[in-house]
């Protein structure tokens, strides 16, 4: 972390401490020996905490079979791990939350709340550990308090223009040198609280590589989105983010995670009562959630069609790709035969390519491929299929277009990329020409029995324009 912030943190008077009770209850999550005797006697010292752990321990967030009507009892049926961990939750909460009235505060601890209302859904949807969560979701933004805190003025300031909780983190970064992720563990460090705990302020805000992997880490990052669902339920933009996250961090689809933001409305009122602080207008509640769910279905129908799309891709070019190109190849030539229309298939091949790589790289000849790639599809109608074949062989596809009318866009293609410079550098061009073979179906032109047979014979036909010299287009005849 930055010196110059942690030297401004450590002499910051009014930075955010533990209240007495949490210190204790700090000390009990330490010790591999505490028991329920010594958490239900740390307890009863704070009253307000006496009454919220009896009510926590009463509320349908826990469903227990038995009533508690006392704070030991209560423990009892909460357990050590459980009462510890829920004792911290509601002891940091009300002695920190009490130091700031402003509203700038009020909405931090909103956001934090309904993230720790979100982790806890999300770990029951996933079978981790409830409680670890919700205090790991209550905490994981702790650093903003602290930099609120110390900073002051020159806090809101660098962070004025930030719209979203990403944009606030970079905007901190950029300003301090450090951001609320990394104040957040240092405090929580500093506070003895458990590693787990401080290392959540990290890796919830580290986008993930590689494979999706469900874990807390992943389910508290996750949770600040969902939150922010619920404190801006008019903003679809804010409602995408938490699909992308969600999908991104957990591989959630739409069900899934509409499933959670009920399971989140469901528990809102419950929590709002235990942390005594509004969350969200009961009346607002239903109609927020039916947005959301909207949004999600949307978002998800989107991803779902861009990831089609991209699989009809050829990686490198854009282009359709030959999977793709054979689909619909098949489908045009069986409308072709039965409504009699025309059907035109064109192969393309570069010219002598191999030495473009030998002489300036395979990056150079990559680019010269997205290059004659943007060249053909704008000369082609947007019913016409365009598609890599192989290499440096590209495929077009003409549906209802007979070979006369192919010819003249192909030509003009081929004239278009023999002028076409390739860029090496300032002092270095090149250009490069391109043989192509036609084959027609159908008006007075021949017949052919399947989709292949006319690729088969636009290859032939590419054979003879490579043998006639080159950069040459040449028709099949039948």
């Amino acid at each position: 972390m930055n010196e110059d912030l942690i030297r401004r943190l450590k002499i910051c008077t009014s930075l955010p401490t533990p209240p007495s009770t949490a210190v204790r209850i700090i000390e009990l999550a330490n010790s591999p020996n505490a028991s329920l005797m010594q958490i239900a006697d740390a307890v009863a010292f704070d009253p307000a905490l006496a009454a919220k752990m009896l009510k926590v321990a009463n509320s349908p967030l826990y469903n227990s079979r038995r009533s508690a009507s006392n704070v030991r009892q209560a423990i009892s049926l909460l357990g050590t791990h459980a009462a510890i961990t829920i004792a911290l939750s509601f002891s940091l909460v009300g002695g920190l939350k009490s130091s700031r009235q402003s509203n700038e505060a009020q909405l931090f601890w909103q956001r934090s709340i309904l993230s720790a209302l979100a982790c806890r859904v999300l770990a029951q949807h996933f079978r981790l550990p409830a409680d670890d969560l919700l205090l790991a979701g209550l905490l994981q933004d702790i650093g903003i308090l602290a930099m609120q805190t110390a900073l002051a003025e020159s806090y809101t300031q660098a962070t004025a223009g930030a719209a979203d909780h990403d944009q606030l983190l970079l905007a901190e970064r950029a300003a301090f040198g450090s951001g609320h992720d990394e104040v957040g563990y240092w405090l929580l460090k500093r506070w003895h609280l458990p590693d787990h705990l401080a290392v959540s302020c990290l890796t919830s805000h580290i986008e993930p590589k590689g494979e999706i992997a469900v874990n807390p880490n992943s389910c508290v990052a996750v949770s600040g989105y969902l939150a922010d669902v619920f404190l801006k339920p008019t903003d679809p933009v804010v409602t995408l983010r938490a699909t992308n996250a969600a999908a991104k961090w957990l591989g959630m689809e739409a069900q899934a995670l509409t499933n959670i933001i009920d399971g989140m409305r469901e528990g809102v009122k419950e929590v709002e009562d235990l942390f005594d602080l509004p969350l969200v207008e009961a009346s607002q509640a239903d109609a927020l959630v039916a947005e959301a769910k909207e949004l999600i279905f949307i978002a998800n129908l989107r991803q779902s069609r861009e990831m089609e799309e991209r699989a009809q891709r050829d990686a490198l070019t854009g282009a359709h790709n030959r999977a793709y190109f054979d689909d619909a190849l098949g489908k045009e030539f069986d409308l072709a035969v039965r409504h009699g229309w025309p059907l035109s298939v064109a192969m393309l091949d570069l010219d002598y390519f191999k030495r473009v790589n030998d002489t300036y790289g395979h990056a150079v000849g990559d680019a010269a491929l997205q290059s004659v790639t943007h060249v053909i599809q704008s000369q082609i109608r947007n019913g016409d299929i365009f598609a890599r074949y192989g290499g440096e062989e590209f495929v077009l596809l003409f549906p209802g277009t007979p070979g006369e009318a192919a010819a003249k866009v192909l030509s003009r293609i081929r004239e278009t990329i023999a002028s076409f410079h390739h860029t090496v550098d300032a002092d270095t061009s090149f250009k490069v020409t391109v043989s192509i073979g036609l084959a027609s179906h159908g008006n007075g032109q021949g017949a052919t029995r399947s989709g292949m047979d006319l690729v088969n014979a636009a290859d032939r036909a590419l054979y003879l324009a490579k043998a006639q010299g080159r950069n040459q287009l040449a028709q099949a005849t039948f």
